[in-house]
């Protein structure tokens, strides 16, 4: 008997939503996830009013700004519990489970939108402090998984987290930077409330070169 089978006999993956012993998300509970159209439903990163294909308003602009945003599914029943199993009860594995139930009509909507701009993913990071206490960055974990869906690398060494809940809380590594040559970004979290995390990590990246920052998240 492999490990994953003993691991699956004393722990048993039970469904976030219901409880169900067998999978993270049932076939019952995933059906009542409510995905996000990218087109009808879009919403400008800054103000959160609806826009077009999530693109930011021209009244909303700055110099710095984000551009856009795309966000899979609403943030609430399963999804809320699923992400917050992978932050707080150290369910990385949940993760694969999670990208898979994103509908393909999301990553062509994506893929239209970063035609011919042959971006990379850079997920949100952790603060050092909290990635030790996890063991991982649930947003790294994702990101990876949907830029394989989506077909485009992942840097992992361009931004980092200075501080926790401040201001300047995100700086870039400069001589990372230097070196890359493209200029497109896919900024990825898992769940965008505030917006007040990826338009300063956004601010940041564009300070120091980025031409085009589109954000991405699991959940809004």
């Amino acid at each position: 008997m492999s490990i994953v089978s003993i691991l699956d006999i004393v722990f048993p993956k039970r469904c976030v939503g219901c409880g169900r012993i067998g999978t993270y998300i049932c076939s019952v509970c995933s059906m009542r996830i409510t995905c996000i159209d990218p087109a009808r439903e879009a919403i400008c990163p800054v103000c959160e009013k609806s826009s077009i294909n999530g693109m930011i308003h021209p009244r909303c602009t700055s110099g710095w700004g984000i551009d856009g945003l795309t966000s899979f599914f609403r943030y609430d029943g399963v999804v809320k519990k699923a992400v917050k199993a992978v932050k707080y009860r150290l369910v990385s594995d949940l993760c694969e489970k999670f990208v898979g139930l994103v509908p393909s009509t999301s990553y062509i909507f994506l893929q239209k939108v970063i035609s011919e701009k042959k971006p990379v993913i850079i997920p949100i990071p952790l603060h050092s402090s909290r990635f030790r206490e996890r063991g991982f960055n649930q947003a790294e974990i994702l990101g990876s998984l949907v830029a394989v869906h989506l077909n485009v690398p992942v840097r992992w060494d361009v931004l980092r987290r200075t501080r926790q809940n401040t201001q300047g809380v995100f700086a870039v590594n400069n001589i990372t930077m230097k070196q890359w040559n493209n200029e497109a970004i896919l900024l990825f979290d898992d769940v965008f409330t505030t917006g007040a995390t990826m338009r300063a990590a956004a601010m940041v990246l564009k300070r120091a070169g980025a031409k085009w920052v589109w954000g991405v998240t699991m959940a809004r």
